[in-house]
């Protein structure tokens, strides 16, 4: 009891900290998403990220275990191995989940508890932060709740917020300021710790990194070399600086191991590019090219920021002398945030929204540097780091009172810069709809097929989770047992697994239960299967399913595609069609078609004055443009036909205006004739 109450008292401040940051969690996000056995949240989130963190741990829980990888997932895309790593889900938790298995209810879920601890470890780790920076001392009350107040700026730090709850595993920010912290606080102490500390912390933060999500590698082995650069200069030796590396390395690479990362099927580990971040956005909102290239640290920060120069440049003596007297962790923090751009710009530099100039890099590095491909992630780091700085900064040179209001004004203006999505956030989570089983999976026949025994593994005939069944029907295979032949997984190797799941359809097994979704029902015809339609969705088995009513085989099967989810360039697309204005492209959305003759029509106006064609090729590689047959030819309908012998991967059909005539399409039909 007295070594707890002595623990309370000596962090009573970073306590404090963490107490903010699960109270604003549970402001957000409020208590239901802490339920383990409410699951139905994550799979109504709109993104299906969290449906797949969520699925892959269930599919990886009912796998079996396959020594050495512990992480190994065979369930997934049976009857391939794959990870636990690839499918985001906390592989750390994921693993102990099952450990535990056999005392876990049915459904149970942990993103929601770790949700708060990633807040409240922000919080806590953000405040130690500040005040060492700041200077502290622990019976300076006012000074410490102004560190609170700081720690607020990083509790609503974007990259977590937006990231929470759609890719949960990257809310792990905390994970970089636990690094900071080891260097900043732990290894400037007055007991410094020893070699063999230094390795065993390191070690663990490299644990904790592989086992959460790969991208906080890099961002922690950044803060670990300026740790070493600053070692380096105090030449503390060449054991304090190359050991916590080798330490950090070792310890990640032996859990990547033993997670199956090297091991895993259908995983691309290099997309090939760099989607690199435009540093003007860490101050500048919306300079991002896309949602992952967006970095903007924050108003709260910016304000931190222009505080502390301020005071910077008007008591430059006093601020030189400061720097003198800790040159060393200068020089390693701007050697990080060097690093740190460099790695998160990428070969393409871009600067407030100009791209300045691309650097030409082997391919070798082009291939180890594109598994980060969305590099400007990294740049949280220098976001972090510059708003623990600014924070600590403003505390240390203004009085206790002034501190304080300047740092609530820095967390309140972080908060207000985001008003918008913390709102949309707000009213997501706090609205009871949103917890509510809303599966497309409603008829009665879906647990008769799961009680039936007939059935233990679930195909789809074609790779293709964009459609929303797709999630639906993951669901129902992983929460009875089944064992699924497609999921989606982080770089994963879309064209291996295309072709792969083309391929199963050659040989039927009377275990399983085949999903034809969509534009899959075009092949319906061409496999000897029963067929049945539950909830709209198009199922097949070797052998008749008692109790459900045959569907009768089409003549010509035909599916319309969804023109929502074309690619449109100068022109607007909505549920009525797309309009294409002057120089304007529509690009289809992209299908699997089995071999066969078919039958395109599109219908709509202003045809007379297009260009219609239709093409097919695996991702990234060369892409064929098809001979086809026009039937029919008019302003306001076109018609073509082709025939194939062989599978055709990411087929599409392309429209494009050759003048200014506005041209319309309303629809775009396929059939296949045999």
């Amino acid at each position: 009891m007295a070594k707890t109450k002595a623990f309370l008292q000596k962090h009573r401040w970073s306590l404090t900290g963490a107490l903010l940051g699960a109270l604003v969690f549970l402001i957000l996000y409020g208590v239901r998403v802490l339920d383990p056995t409410c699951v139905d949240w994550i799979l109504n989130n709109a993104s299906p990220d969290p449906a797949q963190h969520y699925l892959g741990w269930v599919f990886y829980r009912r796998s079996g275990w396959h020594l050495p990888y512990l992480g190994a997932n065979y369930s997934a895309i049976y009857p391939y191995r794959t990870s636990i790593l690839y499918t985001d889900s906390i592989p750390l938790l994921a693993v102990l989940g099952k450990l535990l298995g056999g005392v876990l209810p049915a459904r149970f879920q942990y993103l929601g508890l770790w949700g708060l601890f990633c807040y409240a470890m922000q919080g806590g780790l953000a405040q130690a932060l500040i005040a060492r920076v700041g200077g502290v001392r622990p019976g300076d009350t006012a000074k410490n709740w102004a560190s609170v107040l700081g720690a607020g700026v990083l509790v609503l730090f974007p990259a977590l917020n937006i990231r929470m709850f759609a890719h949960t595993a990257l809310a792990a920010n905390w994970l970089v300021l636990l690094a900071l912290w080891l260097w900043l606080c732990a290894e400037q102490s007055e007991n410094r710790p020893t070699a063999a500390k230094l390795c065993l912390w390191w070690g663990i933060l490299g644990l904790l990194c592989a086992g959460i999500h790969l991208y906080y590698l890099p961002m922690v082995g950044m803060v670990l070399v300026a740790a070493c650069v600053q070692r380096a200069l105090e030449k503390r030796g060449p054991a304090a600086v190359v050991l916590p590396v080798a330490s950090f390395c070792g310890a990640a690479l032996a859990e990547l191991f033993v997670l199956g990362a090297f091991a895993a099927n259908f995983a691309g580990y290099s997309n090939g590019y760099l989607s690199g971040a435009d540093l003007a956005n860490l101050f500048v909102p919306g300079l991002g090219a896309s949602w992952e290239q967006e970095i903007y640290a924050g108003l709260g920060t910016t304000i931190a920021v222009v505080l502390a120069l301020v005071w910077l440049l008007v008591q430059h003596k006093q601020a030189g002398a400061f720097f003198r007297r800790h040159k060393n962790v200068v020089i390693a923090a701007l050697v990080l945030l060097v690093l740190d751009a460099i790695a998160a710009m990428g070969n393409t530099v871009t600067f407030a929204g100009r791209t300045l100039f691309t650097v030409p890099i082997p391919q070798a590095l082009m291939d180890f540097w594109a598994m980060f491909s969305s590099c400007a992630r990294l740049a949280w780091l220098a976001g972090m780091l510059l708003a623990v700085a600014a924070c600590g900064l403003v505390l240390r040179f203004w009085q206790g009172a002034a501190a304080a209001v300047l740092l609530a004004l820095c967390a309140a203006a972080q908060g207000f810069g985001q008003r918008a999505e913390l709102a949309k956030r707000f009213a997501a989570y706090h609205d009871a709809a949103y917890y509510e089983n809303t599966t497309q999976l409603t008829d009665t026949a879906w647990e008769q097929l799961a009680a039936s025994g007939q059935f233990t593994h679930l195909a789809f005939a074609s790779f293709d989770f964009e459609h929303d069944e797709f999630w639906d029907l993951a669901a129902f295979a992983a929460d009875h047992g089944w064992t699924s032949n497609s999921f989606y997984m982080g770089h994963m190797d879309g064209n291996l697994a295309a072709v792969t799941l083309a391929g199963e359809m050659n040989a039927l097994a009377p275990d399983t239960l085949y999903a034809f979704v969509d534009e899959d029902a075009l092949a319906r015809n061409d496999f000897a299967l029963h067929y049945y339609r539950l909830d709209g969705v198009l199922l097949g088995s070797v052998e008749p399913i008692d109790g459900l009513t045959e569907e009768s085989a089409d003549t010509a099967p035909a599916h319309t595609m969804t023109l929502e989810k074309s690619s449109v360039i100068n022109g607007t697309a909505d549920a009525d069609g797309v309009v294409l204005s002057s120089g304007g492209e529509l690009l289809t959305e992209a299908w699997m078609l089995f071999p066969g003759n078919y039958r395109v029509t599109l219908t709509g106006s202003g045809f007379d004055h297009s260009y219609i064609y239709a093409r097919h090729g695996l991702i990234n590689q060369e892409t064929y443009k098809m001979d086809v047959n026009f039937t029919g030819i008019a302003p306001d309908e076109m018609v073509f036909e082709f025939s194939t012998g062989e599978p055709l991967y990411y087929w599409r059909t392309a429209v494009h205006a050759l003048d200014d005539t506005p041209l319309t399409i309303t629809a775009i039909k396929v059939e296949k004739l045999g």
